[in-house]
């Protein structure tokens, strides 16, 4: 009896520390308290509470859609499996059931919350001019429009699939319910940036023209919503963790690793440091694009930054996908589904500089007063 009544009294000491003021967090979003939507649907986009959030959606590139985010599956990297896309464990797109992301953290505070893509298929493919049609699988992507191999200039086209197909959404009002896009994108415009060709169509400057279009095209055409800007990675340290690993060598006996060939400027190693220099730009004109429209906000209309200030270095190797050690493996979305969602809350003054590998990260609780932060 003793020891069920201390079980009790520090089960209540550890919840009312959950509840209270301060930041809380939790080994996993199950544990963390229940905060209520607000009690009327929010007229005002600063005073979005995750429950508030009625539809998720997403764009983007390989990373966004899962690729690989299984790792080899089906036995074998020649199994057409390991050619597959992981939507429903993507980190900012991802609803499979149980599964690590920003939309089923979202969806511990609102039940009903639509659009996360689900499970798993054959990748769609769009690269630059390189866009087939009907590639999208809407029972599958539902609203994570992120394409493998898209650039900054395929976010029109990605639009063109998210907007009439969030119209559509079943269970879903387009004109009413309050909705938050995740937009992380950069990865293959770093990775071809020292192609002579594709340089003056992947400069910084164009990447914001890209991105400021996209913006401002979700302003016209979607209504009540929220647009999370997701900084770009420095994909080239994804290098400094698999050199020389067996895990990477998926062709066994051989020591062939998929990643030499998968992003072409890093194949030439005194280039990484520009591809750096390329992510580093492309980040400013995030933060560009956040500063213009600060004051183009309106009460359905609003756009926050979170810098993804990800070191990759610092990432054990199986933190990435053993299909290439270049994608994220499973643990490597969880993370970072965790560690975004634990700055969705802060101002971008308050949010880390530096994001290191850490395996025990908790997830944070949001409380009563937490609103999705847009300053």
């Amino acid at each position: 009896m003793l020891l069920k009544n201390l079980a009790i009294i520090s089960a209540t000491v550890a919840s009312l520390f959950i509840t209270g003021t301060s930041a809380a967090f939790a080994k996993t979003i199950g544990e963390c308290p229940a905060v209520a939507a607000s009690s009327t649907v929010p007229t005002n986009v600063n005073n979005l509470r995750p429950g508030d959030i009625k539809i998720t959606a997403a764009l983007g590139d390989s990373i966004m859609a899962g690729f690989a985010a299984k790792g080899i599956t089906g036995g074998s990297i020649l199994s057409i499996q390991s050619l597959f896309e992981h939507r429903g464990v993507s980190y900012g797109a991802g609803g499979d059931n149980g599964a690590v992301t920003i939309p089923n953290f979202i969806k511990k505070y609102n039940s009903k919350v639509r659009g996360a893509s689900k499970g798993s298929h054959l990748a769609e493919l769009c690269y630059g001019p390189l866009c087939p049609p009907f590639q999208y699988r809407p029972l599958k992507d539902v609203l994570n429009a992120a394409q493998s191999g898209g650039m900054a200039m395929n976010l029109d086209y990605e639009l063109d699939y998210l907007i009439p197909t969030m119209k559509l959404l079943p269970g879903a009002s387009f004109k009413n319910d309050w909705k938050l896009i995740n937009v992380q994108i950069g990865s293959n415009d770093q990775c071809a940036s020292c192609i002579d060709e594709l340089i003056p169509m992947l400069r910084p400057e164009l990447y914001g023209k890209h991105l400021e279009a996209a913006v401002e095209r979700i302003r016209q055409k979607i209504p009540k919503v929220l647009v999370n800007l997701i900084g770009t990675f420095n994909v080239s340290e994804v290098y400094s963790v698999t050199t020389g690993q067996d895990y990477c060598s998926a062709f066994k006996p051989s020591d062939f690793h998929i990643n030499t060939v998968e992003c072409p400027c890093a194949l030439y190693e005194p280039y990484r440091p520009k591809m750096d220099q390329m992510s580093m730009g492309y980040n400013r004109e995030l933060e560009r694009i956040y500063n213009k429209y600060k004051p183009l906000q309106t009460a359905t209309f609003g756009v926050m930054y979170t810098p993804a200030n990800i070191d990759i270095a610092s990432f054990p190797v199986q933190g990435l996908s053993n299909v290439d050690c270049f994608h994220p493996g499973l643990h490597g979305h969880e993370f970072v589904a965790k560690v975004l969602w634990n700055t969705l809350f802060t101002p971008l003054s308050q949010k880390q500089s530096e994001i290191k590998w850490n395996s025990s990260v908790g997830v944070y609780c949001p409380i009563e007063a937490d609103r999705f932060n847009l300053d």
